[in-house]
């Protein structure tokens, strides 16, 4: 057995272990918390509301459905698959047309940060134009030793694969088919440095059964639940150590 091959063997094993918990904020559409396979997973509920251009966060009552498209509860169920140690913290950003200004999207990062989750799972991209606030936050998370996975684009733009996902000190993800989530792939020479599992993955439906998600967003909380592995076995790893590690166990 190679050495990646054994590392990542160790890791899978953890998913079995008694790790410390771990933070788990997911900015997204929101999540189904009545969900089999998430109840009893949030811990807490906010949703980011704008009005005249202006954002802010206001609280919602745990484990209910705050989910209105479908999205955040597939994304949160991969997670929460994968890491057991993971205490979901979600962070509602789209308004009930599914739409999310970058406004909203900054918003809810910048309450991530502030309320010190230990991950940061970004399934969405903003604009460009929003890059400077967004690598500002990653940048605050970085020092603050949280953990930013982000997407890139499905379709990425000339000059834009996806923000924050492009940050430096954000851990960014693509998509990729492997035999498991426990498979990934190192792009040294690529800007979004990881691609992980996303290809028809099964995951929770909003109001109950299963469905099945292609894209990036499916890919990013692939990540997030190994970095939340990671930090429930070692709490004391910085955010360097767990993008190195990430590194070290790709294939």
């Amino acid at each position: 057995m190679s050495l990646r091959a054994a590392l990542r063997t160790r890791l899978e094993n953890l998913h079995s272990q008694k790790l410390e918990p771990a933070i788990v904020a997911v900015i997204d559409s929101g999540i189904d918390a009545t969900h089999p396979e998430l109840a009893g997973r949030v811990v807490r509920a906010v949703r980011v509301e704008e009005a005249r251009g202006r954002c802010k966060v206001i609280e919602e009552a745990t484990g209910r459905n705050t989910d209105v498209y479908g999205h955040g509860t597939a994304v949160a169920s991969i997670i929460g698959a994968l890491a057991p140690n993971a205490r979901l913290v979600d962070i509602r950003v789209l308004d009930d047309l599914n739409l999310c200004t970058g406004r909203a999207l900054v918003a809810g990062l910048r309450h991530a940060v502030e309320t010190r989750a230990r991950v940061i799972n970004m399934s969405l991209a903003a604009a460009a134009k929003f890059a400077p606030a967004l690598r500002a936050l990653c940048e605050r998370a970085y020092r603050q030793n949280q953990l930013v996975v982000a997407a890139r684009r499905n379709m990425p733009l000339v000059g834009d694969e996806g923000f924050p996902a492009e940050a430096a000190t954000c851990i960014g993800v693509d998509l990729g088919r492997f035999r498991s989530q426990f498979h990934w792939l190192f792009r040294p020479n690529h800007i979004i440095e990881f691609v992980a599992h996303g290809e028809g993955v099964v995951v929770a439906a909003a109001g109950g059964g299963k469905t099945t998600m292609t894209g990036t967003s499916f890919a990013t909380p692939a990540v997030s639940g190994l970095c939340a592995l990671l930090v429930g076995a070692h709490p004391d790893l910085r955010p360097f150590d767990v993008k190195s590690l990430l590194r070290a166990f790709a294939r």
